[in-house]
């Protein structure tokens, strides 16, 4: 067997027992929020009798239509209005101005530091060519 097909073999069974160490993982926290279940909102922490600290964070998540939002609170003082604005940089327009502008890329490059992201792997395997 190639080394390529070798290491393809690894990462499918690195990756099977990631997947189940994770479920096992949810599977205990589920069981400790059971007998200690987290706040709506915000941290807690907890000592065991054997002195080890849990931490529980619970979280709400907010979606709302800001447009609606924006109406409904319109007459409401700035410094309560639950509505901010949040500037942030085009990542798809940056892309394309590095790779096909570099005179506009050169006038903002300054502004913009890069680095490489983790790279990806994601492997498919033929019906009948793996066991794991």
């Amino acid at each position: 067997m190639e080394l390529i097909d070798q290491l393809a073999l690894q990462w499918q069974a690195a990756k099977n027992k990631e997947l189940k160490a994770r479920d096992e993982r949810v599977s205990v926290e589920e069981k400790i929020l059971a007998l200690h279940p987290a706040q709506e909102e915000g941290s807690e922490t907890m000592l065991t009798p054997a002195g080890t600290k849990i931490k529980t964070t619970g979280k709400v998540i907010y979606k709302c239509d800001v447009s609606k939002l924006q109406f409904l609170t319109a007459d409401w003082p700035a410094d309560v209005k639950p509505i901010k604005m949040r500037w942030e940089a085009d990542e798809t327009r940056l892309k394309h101005i590095r790779a096909n502008s570099p005179v506009m890329w050169a006038k903002i490059a300054s502004a913009i530091e890069t680095k490489p992201g983790k790279t990806g792997v994601s492997i498919e395997f033929a019906e009948a060519s793996h066991g794991v």
